[in-house]
């Protein structure tokens, strides 16, 4: 007899450890600070990861707050069965996605040392991330030629959240939140002035607050400052 498939649950997701939404904030100050030493292509470069491995980090956040929220559900209170779980798929397709871009461009960034390392370091987690990302990628002409094979056919959390899974690919969840880590500690450190190890901060819109004062000088020399 089969035992009953147990549910994903968030205690076999792991968290981001980095400060991506710090470094997003640090990154919007550095249009105020001269940056001499960096041109122009390496600005928009710096600019294209941060952006790709934020998205792949905020999808993965909501993907594991997805399943926190069913791990809570409570069907009585909620006035009826709730699946959140129904909407983990996208989230963690947008991050494969992201995460595979992020990573593609940075093993082409040959002059950063921090990239060298983390190309060689996870150089096998990259790899069953591009199996999935090009299995799903052509998934389109397999689905029209009734081609579609074993296992599911997005990709999804799998052996309780422990794994993620498509068609007869999986990987290690922790090994997709590792490369979002380690792609992340790669962009820290193209913002010199940034601190890798701070503190996670919370999302949300940035806010710029400025204040402005003035000296006024009258004919007799006295000095007064408005403001």
């Amino acid at each position: 007899m089969k035992s009953a498939k147990k549910k994903t649950t968030s205690k076999n997701i792991p968290d981001l450890f980095g400060n991506i939404e710090g470094l997003k904030r640090h990154s919007f100050m550095c249009v105020f600070v001269p940056e001499p030493s960096l041109s122009p292509a390496d600005r928009r470069i710096r600019a294209w990861l941060l952006h790709t491995i934020a998205s792949a980090s905020r999808h993965y956040t909501r993907a594991r707050e997805l399943v926190e929220l069913q791990d809570s559900a409570d069907q009585s209170r909620d006035g009826g069965a709730i699946f959140h779980i129904l909407d983990v798929s996208e989230q963690i397709e947008d991050c494969v996605t992201a995460t595979y871009r992020a990573c593609m461009a940075i093993k082409r960034l040959d002059s950063c040392e921090e990239a060298r390392k983390f190309s060689s370091d996870y150089k096998k987690s990259i790899e069953e991330l591009r199996s999935i990302r090009n299995q799903f990628d052509h998934m389109h002409s397999q689905v029209a030629a009734a081609e579609t094979g074993s296992g599911p056919i997005s990709i999804v959390f799998g052996d309780e959240g422990k794994a993620i899974k498509f068609r007869r690919l999986n990987m290690a969840t922790r090994d997709l939140r590792a490369l979002i880590d380690g792609v992340y500690r790669v962009v820290a450190s193209l913002y010199p002035a940034f601190n890798v190890n701070s503190k996670k901060e919370a999302g949300g819109p940035i806010r710029l607050a400025m204040t402005a004062s003035i000296t006024v000088t009258d004919a007799d020399g006295n000095t007064r400052e408005i403001g």
